[in-house]
């Protein structure tokens, strides 16, 4: 059993300030136990109607899999000894039209211990944004780690319109329309403002940065042939990409801003699908060299290319792990498509999906790495799903039915 020894100093507006010294061990599972309690209102609050932030809260910890969630109407320190839950979490609210105020406490059980105290002054329309706040700063004063609460996930949703790109957040709330029209696809982050795509905007595959707040589109790749799969690194300043302008359809890389694009791959094959590592010295990319689409690596100039993948005739849609060790792609094993994960040299191989029924693909890993996000097809329905890798736990994040092409947040 795995124990957690922690020293707390809170310093919190409207409550005393002390040292608080807690250990917490984890139960049998290996997770904490955590108690989240049904948020309280003040004197003379409205209701907060179908506003649930402690519901909120819940969820968050209980995603990652490091917290075994408690939810209790009302606290009952007794019963929070009893079953050896030795922290939990209660709030109080006050609403005055669209306006919201929150206290959240983060206590030790029995004695009441002040852990971690907010307070939260908001519009009604950020609370799933703020209970996604307060989420992620238990978590860390918990675990010492940064959470994936406040991160997000863009992906394409078909409809009347075309192609679309929808934000939204890691747990599927908080749905904003980027584009509204005409066909788009092939998302991914540059910050927070910021989206790549490919756009038929001129009647043909082009790659745009979008800003999210407005819209606004503005080309960086446009050329007479097909420009495709864009991602960009944070590290480098480059978006990376594949255009068939030479030929074949081939790797390059260019600066956001639209200066200095260097050609990476060069030969008589198809490079596409192409993803930097973390620290933008090394890429992942799908080539037909070998006969058939497998995943390579290579140094960020194209050098030193090796195959990684052995297993089958088809691989795609490669994406690193945060911490650079691992790549997560689609593989086709017995005309099926499922999600697999193997070392970056290709050792270790694991297919993680195999026990999920329809076609798998797209995949891209949460900031933590705790989870994989993917497009799951079956009955007709395309759809959103996250997986999470220590007990293989799904998530649904879509209910459309026409989602597809998800990349999540680095961020």
């Amino acid at each position: 059993m795995k124990k957690l020894f922690v020293i707390f100093f809170a310093v919190v507006a409207a409550y005393s300030q002390k040292q608080v010294s807690l250990e917490i061990s984890a139960d049998r599972s290996g997770t904490i136990p955590i108690g989240v309690v049904v948020f309280q209102p003040a004197n003379n609050s409205e209701s907060l109607g179908d506003i649930r932030p402690w519901m909120t809260i819940s969820n968050d910890l209980d995603f990652t899999g490091e917290f075994t969630v408690k939810k209790l109407d009302s606290l009952d320190n007794a019963k929070l000894i009893k079953e050896q839950i030795p922290v939990y979490i209660s709030g109080t609210y006050l609403k005055t039209g669209d306006s919201i105020s929150l206290d959240i406490r983060l206590c030790g059980s029995g004695k009441n211990d002040l852990l971690m105290g907010k307070t939260y002054k908001f519009h009604k329309n950020d609370a799933t944004a703020i209970a996604h706040k307060y989420s992620s700063a238990v978590h860390k004063t918990l675990l010492g780690e940064d959470a994936p609460y406040e991160s997000k996930i863009v992906y394409v949703e078909k409809n009347s319109e075309g192609k679309n790109i929808v934000l939204c957040d890691y747990d599927g709330q908080n749905k904003i329309y980027v584009t509204k029209t005409g066909i788009n696809v092939m998302p991914s982050f540059i910050d927070k403002q910021n989206i790549l795509c490919v756009s038929y905007e001129k009647g043909k595959p082009d790659i745009y940065i979008i800003d999210v707040q407005n819209g606004k589109k503005t080309p960086l790749v446009a050329t007479r042939r097909v420009d495709s799969s864009p991602n960009y690194n944070s590290i480098n300043g480059r978006v990376i990409f594949s255009s068939s302008k030479s030929g074949n359809m081939e790797v390059y890389s260019i600066r956001k801003d639209g200066s200095d694009e260097q050609r990476i791959t060069v030969g008589t094959s198809i490079s596409t699908a192409a993803n930097w590592s973390p620290n933008g010295y090394k890429i992942a990319f799908v080539s037909d060299r070998s006969g058939a689409p497998q995943i390579y690596v290579a140094d960020f100039t194209g050098a030193n290319a090796n195959r990684i993948t052995f297993g089958g005739s088809y691989h795609d849609s490669p994406s690193w792990s945060p911490d650079g060790t691992k790549i997560a792609y689609t593989a086709q094993r017995n005309r099926k498509k499922m999600i697999a994960v193997s070392s970056v040299d290709g050792s270790g191989e694991e297919l993680i999906t195999t026990s999920v029924a329809g076609v798998q693909e797209y995949p891209s890993w949460s900031p933590d790495g705790s989870h994989i996000l993917f497009t799951l097809t079956n009955g007709g329905k395309t759809d959103i799903y996250a997986i999470r890798l220590k007990d293989k736990r799904l998530l649904k994040i879509t209910n459309s039915g026409n989602a597809e092409q998800s990349k999540w947040s680095n961020f």
